[in-house]
């Protein structure tokens, strides 16, 4: 389906992964109704995109943005599984009733097609890595368990009401414009005080450039056929949390000790050692695989970048 003919949503445009996705569209000649949350960048939106400042609260301003869009592209909310312990009905709220609203608007508007962006983090701890979409799901944080929830909304909107959804599970993803609360920017932060403090080097993980998410998700907004599919998108590769913050260091030019620092108020139970995609269906369903080697990616970033709140 070429997506230059459809009218195309995107709600949480102003966010990280949003607003990659914004770009990523522009790119490709498709100029998008932009829906933003309260919260995120909004200063440096292109000329040209109209957007609307709307909490998914706001069902009324909700459907009647929604009105008349082929298609929704849905990338909002809280990204920080940290802050979930803090706030865990804030997370549930955008989460999960957030998309429940997103879905009723849809419906009400008559729009058949939705991609959402959802994250690895659903799968917890996996018995096997790399991790198909058919690991079962287990929620080791708030955040995870919003996430599933969401997912479940789209399931059963799919199954009852005969939409066409495709949901895409990032693993860790990075690039500009990346959270204050990412790993990136607390290497970032701490290096320049002179030593990288870290509250645990062990876990490996899945890095995948941000524009290689984006790419993903204009593949899987074209697709065709009325059904549910799932899709895990990453590199494929697994790398430590140590490995990681010596490339960054090394992008920075910069000389300083990694330590652990386990000041980090997380409960001990919810990390997760290992997670590492298996992009199997990305290639076959999508036709896509990543484009951007963690050293390319970071050197990006890294390249005069400022990471948002």
């Amino acid at each position: 389906m070429t997506l230059q003919k459809q009218s195309v949503g995107l709600v949480g445009a102003n966010g990280f992964i949003g607003f990659a996705i914004l770009k990523a569209l522009l790119d490709q000649g498709v100029v998008p109704r932009a829906l933003c949350g309260p919260i995120g960048n909004r200063e440096s939106f292109p000329a040209g995109v109209q957007f609307v400042v709307c909490d998914l609260g706001d069902t009324e301003r909700l459907q009647a943005w929604i009105s008349g869009l082929d298609l929704v592209i849905h990338a909002a909310g809280p990204p920080s599984v940290q802050r979930s312990f803090e706030m865990p009905k804030e997370y549930v709220r955008v989460h999960v009733e957030g998309t429940a609203a997103v879905l009723h608007a849809c419906r009400i508007a008559k729009v058949e097609r939705l991609v959402y962006v959802s994250s690895a983090e659903v799968y917890g701890r996996p018995d096997i890595n790399p991790v198909t979409e058919k690991q079962r799901l287990q929620a080791r944080s708030p955040y995870a368990a919003a996430k599933i929830g969401a997912e479940k909304m789209i399931e059963a909107h799919v199954e009852s009401y005969g939409l066409t959804a495709t949901i895409l599970r990032p693993f860790s993803i990075y690039g500009q414009n990346f959270h204050a609360d990412s790993l990136l920017s607390r290497i970032v932060s701490t290096a320049k005080k002179g030593c990288v403090r870290l509250r645990d080097l062990r876990p490996i993980r899945d890095y995948c450039y941000v524009a290689d998410l984006a790419a993903a998700v204009l593949q899987a907004a074209g697709l065709n056929g009325r059904c549910l599919r799932v899709i895990n998108i990453g590199s494929g590769v697994g790398t430590s949390v140590l490995d990681f913050a010596e490339l960054v260091l090394q992008e920075l030019c910069m000389r300083v000790a990694v330590i652990e620092d386990r000041v980090d108020p997380r409960p001990g139970h919810s990390e997760i050692l290992e997670l590492i995609a298996d992009i199997t269906s990305a290639r076959e369903i999508l036709g896509w695989r990543p484009e951007t080697s963690l050293q390319e990616g970071l050197r990006r970033t890294l390249s005069g970048n400022v990471g948002k709140s």
